[in-house]
């Protein structure tokens, strides 16, 4: 049986967003779970994976019983040697259709039909090729371990939406060819889409097409702009806060401290307006459904879609799982590391946003000057509302991400302001960290050289960091 696709596009908030729904499908592409395997080492862990075709591709480890709130283990699984021919076309094609001019809709039609059945948004977006902490992505995932931002929900954004913008391969590291490479240098200049990727868990996403084309982007310095297909299937629910007041007033007491003069009456003082909290509602049932970077009301989605949605499931085994289950625990073969691209590659993923950049981007909407002069003065509040966190150390590393992914300038500033007050030492190694990334502004070479020549101790937590700058910065020039 042919799969059926059908795409429509909605309008949320002035924004068009592009619904993809595939009935059908041959589940060729996906995640399943794969229950409690022996190789998690506790027995309230769950295994998770994501496969193309038969081939078991990423595998997450998923702690507290799959609670949706922890970090995974993740791993590239040790068997995959390549797509199968007919997945390899598909990928191929939509690629070339989409570098040709096609749209979403139409480019990645044949992709579509490879997917599990379901509803899925379809939208362009950077990405940063990296494991979301400052390593190149193709080679970084050859042991399972712990990747910060793998929580399907985050703790610091909340139910807020966001773009995932992290990567995890699907090709293993021997893959790379550098003669390949060399063929794609002049392509990517070109190229209106560099990759495809499909939305795993969190903020990050797998490549399915686009390996050697992140590496020549890193180089060149072009955003590796990618189609992401990201699954919709897990319902919301919004709060509803009333319109009411702000302000209440509150009965006038009788002042007893007044003292009336004869013939004269007492004149009570009234009591201060009190402000009042709008109170919040959870309504019941549910507003709608979302994915990481939409959310969609019930009464905005096509009946075809919710019907797919509510009727369908969100995950479910496909009819290869013995294959998979029986390639899962297969003998590993050797592992190739990043250590095969070359320095400059590496080096630059080093400066790349990491995930608790990119967190505080999306859990703080802005900070005047006024808020981080507070901050400097070491309080957590300013015009008696919490800043950031009641934690001063949570609210200075919080800052300073968010200053970071959105104003070079002010991040720098805030840094230099922070290292140079011996007061909010805690804060100074973390910062001195962050800013070590900066290496072309003269504005902070001037001040790390100042520190290291001066030798001052207010500077002690600094120094090594302070030196590795000066030096990287010197060869640079």
């Amino acid at each position: 049986m042919n799969a059926e696709i059908k795409s429509e596009k909605v309008d949320i908030n002035g924004k068009s967003v592009l619904l993809v729904s595939v009935k059908d499908g041959e589940a060729a592409i996906g995640t399943c779970s794969a229950g409690h395997t022996e190789s998690n080492g506790s027995a309230s862990s769950q295994t998770r994976l994501f496969y193309i075709g038969s081939d078991p591709v990423i595998n997450l480890i998923c702690p507290n019983r799959g609670n949706k709130y922890s970090d995974k283990l993740v791993s590239f699984c040790p068997g995959f040697q390549g797509y199968e021919p007919k997945i390899h076309d598909a990928l191929g094609s939509s690629f070339k259709k989409l570098n040709n001019g096609d749209s979403l809709e139409t480019g990645l039609h044949d992709l579509f039909t490879l997917l599990e059945d379901g509803v899925y948004a379809v939208y362009m977006n950077d990405y940063y090729p990296t494991d979301g902490n400052g390593i190149f992505f193709w080679g970084g995932y050859n042991i399972s371990h712990e990747v910060h931002g793998t929580a399907e929900r985050s703790r610091a954004i909340g139910e807020r939406t966001f773009k995932p913008c992290f990567l995890i391969p699907t090709e293993p590291l021997d893959y790379y060819a550098a003669k390949t490479r060399v063929n794609i240098d002049e392509q990517v200049k070109r190229r209106r889409v560099q990759g495809i990727v499909y939305h795993l868990t969190g903020l990050y996403s797998v490549v399915l097409k686009g390996h050697h084309g992140s590496i020549c982007c890193v180089d060149k310095d072009i955003p590796y702009n990618c189609a992401v297909i990201e699954k919709i299937s897990e319902p919301y629910t919004d709060r509803i806060v009333p319109q009411v007041p702000d302000v209440v007033s509150e009965p006038m007491p009788e002042n007893p401290a007044a003292v009336p003069a004869d013939g004269e009456e007492v004149q009570e003082t009234p009591a201060p307006i009190q402000p009042v909290a709008p109170p919040v509602f959870i309504p019941e049932g549910i507003t709608g459904f979302r994915s990481p970077s939409v959310k969609i009301p019930l009464e905005l989605f096509p009946k075809e879609m919710l019907r797919l949605i509510i009727e369908g499931r969100p995950e479910y085994k496909p009819r290869q799982f013995g294959l998979l289950s029986a390639k899962l625990n297969s003998a590993k073969r050797k592992s190739v590391s990043n250590n095969v691209l070359p320095f400059s590659i590496l080096e630059k993923s080093e400066q790349m946003p990491d995930v608790e950049m990119i967190e505080s981007a999306y859990a703080i909407d802005q900070l005047s000057d006024e808020q981080l002069n507070c901050l400097l003065r070491g309080d957590v509040e300013c015009d008696g509302e919490v800043i950031v966190s009641p934690n001063f150390y949570s609210s200075i590393v919080t800052a300073c991400n968010f200053l970071q992914f959105s104003n070079t300038q002010r991040f720098i500033d805030f840094s230099i302001a922070i290292m140079d007050n011996p007061e909010l030492s805690a804060t100074h190694e973390y910062v001195a960290h962050r800013a070590a990334g900066q290496l072309s502004s003269k504005k902070l070479f001037n001040f790390f050289k100042s520190a290291v020549d001066s030798k001052d101790a207010k500077y002690e937590k600094i120094l090594p960091t302070a030196q590795v700058f000066v030096n990287r910065y010197n060869e640079k020039a």
